[in-house]
């Protein structure tokens, strides 16, 4: 019984990880047909955001995931000012805005590298101490984590749902042009996703470094994992996103305790790799999507 709790306890903290890193892709593709390849810029700049507020201006602890959430909203805004509002429902938007939105990361994280320096830095969004559950030790950390995803992932689910700003998004990611004709004002509306995005992946950055360090490309893993996730999924569903990170994550886990934690990486891959021959379009994907 000890094992199968400290497997599940590993399975929901690795989870919730890759579910913070993977819901605002999400958001985004779902929302406005955008595969955001600049998702681990917004994951550093929030992880730097963090360290800014707290480490250079003497704010306390708990304030780093405000800075995170500055941070990824900055990115959101900037990548709707510069890219996305002037090349969103035209012709070639999804492949245009995949090299855009490359090119902005490499930018951001050049600049990061130049302006702050390529060394890393402890994420001071941190808990110490220990509780003691059933005889195992959980760190704070771990649970503040945990309660930190779930409680982004259930106030997004609001805000999609049950919100007249949630409506506006589904009726544009089901048709913008429709939309458009109904009084919705359309690029008002992909600047709130880019904000909405931001702010989650923002404050996924301070979460994600709090178990690492931060440094300029401490995005591009989660970037990958999260994109994984998001495929077996299917692109674009949020339930998907989680429903994938929770099994992909208790997989992971699983292969590491039973063969080593060299084997869960590739062990996830094969997962991957039979889910989607099973399901090509995901776990909750639609065949086919059509936008104007």
């Amino acid at each position: 019984m000890d094992v199968l709790r400290d497997i599940l306890l590993s399975a929901l903290t690795l989870g919730a990880l890759y579910a913070a890193s993977s819901v605002a892709l999400s958001l985004i593709w779902g929302s406005i047909g955008m595969l955001n390849l600049a998702h681990g810029a917004y994951l550093a700049v929030g992880a730097y955001g963090s360290l800014l507020l707290v480490n250079a201006l003497g704010f306390p602890w708990w304030a780093g995931i405000l800075g995170g959430v500055a941070g990824g909203m900055l990115m959101g805004l900037v990548t709707h000012l510069f890219l996305v509002r002037w090349v969103f429902a035209k012709p070639n938007f999804e492949i245009n805005i995949i090299i855009l939105t490359m090119a902005l990361s490499t930018i951001v994280i050049d600049l990061i590298n130049n302006l702050i320096g390529p060394t890393s830095a402890r994420q001071p969004f941190n808990l110490d101490g220990r509780i003691d559950i059933g005889g195992s030790g959980i760190a704070y950390q771990t649970l503040l984590i945990i309660g930190g995803c779930a409680v982004m992932i259930f106030g997004l689910q609001l805000v999609i749902k049950k919100t007249e700003l949630g409506r506006a998004i589904r009726a544009v990611s089901q048709e913008p042009t429709a939309a458009r004709l109904n009084g919705i004002p359309l690029q008002l509306v992909v600047l709130k996703v880019m904000l909405l995005a931001g702010l989650v992946a923002g404050a996924s950055g301070v979460l994600l470094t709090a178990f690492t360090t931060v440094y300029p490309t401490v995005g591009f893993d989660p970037l990958l994992k999260a994109l994984i996730i998001c495929v077996v999924g299917g692109l674009g569903s949020i339930p998907g996103a989680l429903s994938a990170a929770f099994l992909l994550a208790l997989v992971e886990v699983v292969v590491q305790y039973v063969l080593g934690t060299k084997w869960g990486f590739p062990a996830l891959l094969v997962s991957v790799v039979f889910a989607l021959i099973i399901r090509p379009d995901g776990l909750f994907g639609n065949r086919l999507q059509v936008r104007n």
